[in-house]
Formats: structure tokens, C-alpha cells, sequence
């Protein structure tokens, strides 16, 4: 079912509850709320908007504060002690009113039709349990530099591979009736919520025509750093649960790889060092995981937070 078809097929909007999780993003906390409460709003409702804030030092808890003062949807949720953003989400499924449920990141900014995008497609298929959008890095004028490059070519590979097989990020929208109890043994969120969702015979769907943008790292070494901490969470779900997120199959990643190289030629170059650094990554990732780390909590890329 397309947003058209949904948006003349049903009688009224449903309900959905979102879920903000912000550790220390003064920078870009509201304009990633004000992407959400101002969401086209055809084929779903923004009824409610849960803000956890997760042990912040710095203005987040104000500023969010701030807009629920203006919008009743906006509650603003404290955790004094930071656990794990996987924590965080659990804790907002916990108090959301509806079985829809958008999960999103307070660097993570929504076109307007991405919510809507996500709800047909759970709507238009009852064994679809979450579903996510395409992914690209936010345009910053005159903030380009080499990571910045790479995480461009990251983004278009994460892509093609969804395309084969979701992978689901950024934002999510999920339905608690295919959920329980959602696994905390890593702290990639998306891919616990994943798990659930398959464990209890939930489908996953990759919905391009939905995008998101994010705050990507722009320096080489936050970078390597997010890459490498998302490759040790990958390898606890594994070990942990037995499921396995589609970017960690060497196979697809190298058929998208290959994908993009052919298609974009010019970026070649690029799509190489990228492969070195996520080879170089990952590598460094399983030192990480043998020794026991299970990146429950990390500490947040310093160049993506700064001002744009």
C-alpha cells in the first residue's frame, strides 16, 4: 500500500507515540523535534511525544522542556543515571499509550512524509512489525571533509544492502504487539528491536521512499570509532540472541559494495578507503568483543554534535 493508497482508504488517522532519545544534544535536539511535531500527518497522528533524556550535562533537558510547554503531545522523561541507550528505549515502550511506536535519535532529522511513509507500510501488511527508512547524511555548507565523504558512500551502501535484506536504522517504527520483552545484551537499539520483532514471527521492511538525516561524523576517527562500536554490538547479538543484522554478512555487504562502485564509478576511490577503514574497524572490534565489551554505553561522537 503507498501513502496514496493509504491515505484514501482510511476513515481516520492512527495513533502513534514517539520516542526521542537524547544524551547531551543540545545542538540538535530541537530541530529534530520540531521534524517530528510537524510531521504531514495523512495516514498516522503524532498523538504523543516521549523525550527521554538520559543523564545530559548539558541544555538538553531546557530545551525540550521548553517546547512541551508550547505542545501538550511533548513529555520530558529524566533518567539521572545514563545505563544504555537500549535502556532508554525500553524505558519509553514502556510508557507509550500506543501499539505504534516511532524510536528515533534527537540527531536524526524526519522529512515530512517519513512518518506516514513507515505507518502504510505497516498498515499495509499486518505480519510487518517494523519498518525503516533510508538514511542520509545531513548537508552541512561548508563543513565537508574526507569522513564526511565516506560516510556519504557508507549511507548509499546501507542502501542497496537494505534494499536485499532491511536494515533498519535512525528511526524506526515498530508495533509493541510483536515486541515483549525486548532484549538489552547490546546497545545497537535498532537491532534488538529487530530481534524482537523476528522472534516473535514479525516481518521487517525497508521503506526507501521514507528518508531521514543524520549528524554523521566528519572526522576520521569518529568514524572509525562508531564503526568499530556498532561491529561489537553486532557480534554480542549473535553470540547472545543467535540474530544476525544484515551489515554483518560479509557477502552482502561486498555484493552492495560492488553495487556502488559500478553504479558510481567515480566514487571507487572513496568506496575503497572505506573498506579499509571498516575492515581496519572491525578488526579492532573483535579484540573488543573477545575481551568481553558489549558497548551498552559509549561515548558520543564529538564531531557530529558540534554546530553546523
Amino acid at each position: 500500500m503507498t501513502l496514496e493508497e493509504a491515505t484514501h482508504s482510511l476513515t481516520t488517522l492512527v495513533p502513534v507515540s514517539v520516542g526521542v532519545m537524547a544524551h547531551n544534544e543540545e545542538t540538535h535536539v530541537e530541530s529534530a523535534l520540531r521534524a517530528i511535531l510537524e510531521q504531514n500527518q495523512r495516514v498516522v497522528r503524532v498523538d504523543e511525544v516521549i523525550v527521554v533524556v538520559s543523564e545530559s550535562t548539558d541544555a538538553t533537558e531546557e530545551i525540550c522542556a521548553k517546547i512541551a510547554e508550547s505542545d501538550l503531545r511533548v513529555k520530558v522523561v529524566v533518567e539521572p543515571t545514563r545505563r544504555g541507550k537500549i535502556f532508554s528505549v525500553i524505558n519509553f515502550l514502556s510508557l507509550a499509550s500506543h501499539d505504534y511506536c516511532v524510536v528515533v535519535s534527537a540527531d536524526v532529522f524526519a522529512a515530512p512524509d517519513c512518518v506516514d511513509r513507515l505507518g502504510a507500510a505497516l498498515l499495509s501488511d499486518p505480519r510487518v512489525g517494523m519498518a525503516g527508512p533510508q538514511v542520509r547524511p545531513r548537508e552541512s555548507a561548508g563543513r565537508t571533509t574526507v569522513a564526511a565523504r565516506l560516510a556519504r558512500i557508507l549511507w548509499e551502501i546501507h542502501h542497496e544492502l537494505a534494499l536485499r535484506t532491511p536494515k533498519l536504522g535512525e528511526l524506526v517504527m515498530v508495533r509493541k504487539q510483536y515486541l515483549g520483552d525486548v532484549p538489552s545484551v547490546a546497545g545497537c537499539d535498532e537491532v534488538m528491536l529487530e530481534a524482537a520483532v523476528v522472534d516473535h514471527g514479525g516481518r521487517l521492511a525497508y521503506v526507501p521512499d521514507a528518508v531521514v538525516e543524520n549528524e554523521s561524523p566528519r572526522s576520521l576517527r569518529d568514524l572509525f570509532n562508531v564503526r568499530r562500536r556498532i561491529h561489537v554490538q553486532h557480534l554480542v547479538t549473535k553470540r547472545e540472541l543467535g540474530y544476525d543484522a544484515s551489515s554483518l554478512s560479509v557477502s552482502h555487504s561486498v555484493q552492495s559494495f560492488f553495487h556502488e562502485v559500478v553504479h558510481h564509478p567515480r566514487r571507487a576511490p572513496g568506496a575503497c578507503a572505506l573498506v579499509l577503514l571498516e575492515g581496519t574497524a572491525r578488526a579492532r572490534a573483535r579484540l573488543q568483543y573477545w575481551a568481553g565489551d558489549s558497548q551498552v554505553t559509549w561515548k558520543p561522537s564529538g564531531s557530529s554534535r558540534s554546530a553546523s
